[in-house]
C-alpha cells in the first residue's frame, strides 16, 4: 500500500504539463515540503523512476506509430478511414488533428523526468541506474520532440505550478539537440550500471539511442562506435525460426495469447492488463474492424518481386536456394515468411483495398483489453542500423555481411557485395530491408527522414515536401502559449 501511495504522489508531482494554463490555474501546486517528504531513499526514487515509464505508456500508446510508422510508404487508405488517417495518408494534417499532436502527455512524462533528475541526487548513497535512467527517459522524449515538431520549448526542471513557468518559446531543434539530448543520454551512459533489461532502459538501450541520434545527425562513425558496443556485449541473438520470430510480436487470444519473447529484444515498452489501467493501442491502429491503414499495394509488390511466393518465379530468382519455408501441412511454400505472417491472409476484397497489419494479432479482439507491448529497439533492428552506418563509411563488405545475418536468420538467401554498384545502391537496399524487417514498428517515416528521401519516396504518392516534414503545432496549444510560433506550411 505504501509503494501505491508512493507513487500516487509521483504521478501528481508529474501532472502539471498536462493541463493548458487556464486549467493549471485551478490546480493546487505542491510545495517544496512535499518534495522533502518523498524523495527519502532509493525506493523513492524507483517510484519516481516507474512513474516516468508510466509516463511513456500515455504518451506512445498509439503515437509511437502515428509518428514514426504512417507517414510512410507502407500503408494506404483502407475502406473508410478515420478523418485523421485521411489526413496523415494524404499529406494534409491540420493544426486541429489532435489524437497526432497533442503533447499534453508527452510533456507530463518530461515532467516526470525532470522531477526524478532533481530530486534523486539529493538521495545519500542514491542509485545511479535510476538517474541514469530518467536521463536516458528524457533524452529519448526530446528526440522525439525534435523529429515531430522541430523547435519546441524546453523544460528541463520541474515545474513548481506558476502559470507563467509554462510561457515559454520554443527553442531551436539545434539547440534540443546539442543542449538536451546528446547531454542527457551521454550522463546516462555514464551513470548507468545494468547493461541490458528488456523493459527498462539500459546501457545497450542508451547506445541504441545514441546510434538513432548519431545517424540523424549523419556522424556515422559516432554510431558505429555506439552499435558496436552492442554487438559486443554478446547478449542477443537473431531468432531463426518463423516461429519464433511471430512470437517476437504476437499478442492474440486465437494464436495462444501474449507471446512477445525474444532474444532480440533491447527496449520495449511494457503494457499490461492487471497493472495497467491505460493500455496500449497496437491493436485499434492496426487490426481494428475497420482500420485507417492497411498495407499498401506498393510494398506488396516490392516485398513480391524480391521475394515471390510463386514456385516459378522463386526458382528462376534463386535457382541455387531451395525455399526453407513450411506451411501448417508442412508443405514447402516461397517467399518470406515475414511477408506470410505481418499481413492478414484472409480478408474481404470488397471491405478493404489491401490486407490489415497482422503481425500483432490475427484475430478480432476487444481494443480495451489491448497490452500489446511497443517494441522500440530489435537486435535486428540493431544490425541493420549498422549496416547503413558501415556503407556510410565506406565498409560494403561489412555492410553485407550484415544484411546477410538477418537475412539467414529469416530462411533468406544472402546477397554479395558485388551486387551494388554504389554507396546509395547499397542504401537503398538496407533501407528495404529494414522496411521489410521492421514493418509496424514505427521507423519508417523515421528512416526516410533521416536519409532524405522523404520527399522523394512519398512525393509521388501523396505530394510529400520538405516544408511540412515537420508536423503541425496543435492548434490548442497555440492558444494556450501564444509565444509559440506554427510550423511553415501550416
Amino acid at each position: 500500500m505504501l509503494q501505491k501511495i508512493k507513487y500516487s504522489i509521483i504521478i501528481s508531482l508529474g501532472a502539471f504539463l498536462s493541463f493548458s494554463c487556464d486549467d493549471l490555474l485551478n490546480q493546487q501546486p505542491y510545495s517544496q515540503l512535499s518534495e522533502e517528504q518523498f524523495w527519502k531513499s532509493n525506493a523513492d526514487a524507483e517510484s519516481g523512476v516507474v512513474a516516468i515509464y508510466d509516463g511513456f505508456q500515455k504518451t506512445y500508446a498509439s503515437k509511437y506509430f502515428t509518428w514514426g510508422e504512417f507517414r510512410g510508404d507502407n500503408y494506404q487508405r483502407s475502406f473508410q478511414p478515420p478523418a485523421d488517417a485521411l489526413e496523415m495518408l494524404n499529406n494534409a494534417i491540420t493544426a486541429s488533428n489532435g489524437g497526432a499532436l497533442r503533447w499534453n502527455a508527452y510533456y507530463n512524462a518530461i515532467g516526470r523526468a525532470n522531477i526524478a533528475i532533481e530530486n534523486i541526487q539529493k538521495i545519500p548513497s542514491f542509485n545511479k541506474q535510476l538517474l541514469g535512467e530518467a536521463y536516458a527517459a528524457r533524452a529519448y522524449l526530446y528526440f522525439h520532440g525534435l523529429r515531430v515538431w522541430g523547435n519546441i520549448p524546453v523544460f528541463t526542471t520541474p515545474i513548481k505550478g506558476l502559470d507563467q513557468e509554462l510561457l515559454k518559446p520554443q527553442s531551436s531543434a539545434e539547440t534540443v539537440m546539442n543542449d538536451v539530448v546528446i547531454p542527457d543520454m551521454l550522463k546516462a551512459e555514464s551513470l548507468m550500471t545494468t547493461l541490458s533489461n528488456s523493459y527498462r532502459f539500459s546501457l545497450n538501450s542508451v547506445y541504441n539511442l545514441q546510434a538513432e541520434v548519431y545517424m540523424f545527425k549523419k556522424e556515422y562513425a559516432k554510431a558505429k562506435v555506439a552499435l558496436d558496443k552492442i554487438v559486443a556485449t554478446k547478449l542477443y541473438t537473431l531468432v531463426n525460426t518463423r516461429e519464433a520470430w511471430q512470437k517476437q510480436f504476437l499478442n492474440d487470444p486465437g494464436q495462444g495469447g501474449k507471446f512477445q519473447t525474444s532474444t532480440e529484444y533491447i527496449f520495449n515498452i511494457k503494457y499490461s492488463q492487471t497493472e495497467d489501467a491505460d493500455r496500449g493501442g497496437v491493436f485499434a491502429v492496426f487490426f481494428a474492424g475497420l482500420p485507417g491503414y492497411v498495407i499498401s499495394k506498393k510494398l506488396d509488390e516490392k516485398w513480391l518481386d524480391k521475394f515471390p511466393t510463386d514456385s516459378t518465379a522463386w526458382a528462376a530468382k534463386y535457382p541455387t536456394f531451395t525455399s526453407k519455408i513450411k506451411d501448417a501441412a508442412g508443405k514447402t511454400i516461397y517467399g518470406d515468411f515475414r511477408w506470410y505472417d505481418s499481413r492478414e491472409l484472409n480478408y474481404s476484397t470488397t471491405a478493404l483495398p489491401n490486407p490489415r497489419v497482422a503481425k500483432y494479432t490475427k484475430t478480432n479482439i476487444n481494443p480495451t483489453f489491448d497490452d500489446t507491448d511497443i517494441l522500440v529497439y530489435r537486435y535486428s533492428n540493431a544490425l541493420l542500423l549498422l549496416a547503413e552506418a558501415e556503407n556510410q563509411l565506406g565498409n560494403t563488405a561489412t555492410a553485407v555481411n550484415l544484411v546477410n545475418q538477418i537475412r539467414t536468420a529469416r530462411l533468406l538467401p544472402t546477397v554479395k557485395a558485388t551486387e551494388f554498384k554504389s554507396k546509395e545502391d547499397l542504401e537503398d537496399f538496407i533501407l528495404d530491408e529494414r522496411q521489410m524487417e521492421l514493418l509496424a514498428e514505427g521507423t519508417r517515416w523515421w528512416d526516410l527522414v533521416r536519409t532524405g528521401k522523404a520527399v522523394k519516396t512519398m512525393g509521388p504518392i501523396n505530394g510529400q515536401t520538405e516544408e511540412k516534414i515537420l508536423f503541425p503545432i496543435f492548434d490548442r496549444h497555440l492558444i494556450d502559449n501564444p509565444l509559440l510560433k506554427q510550423n511553415p506550411g501550416y
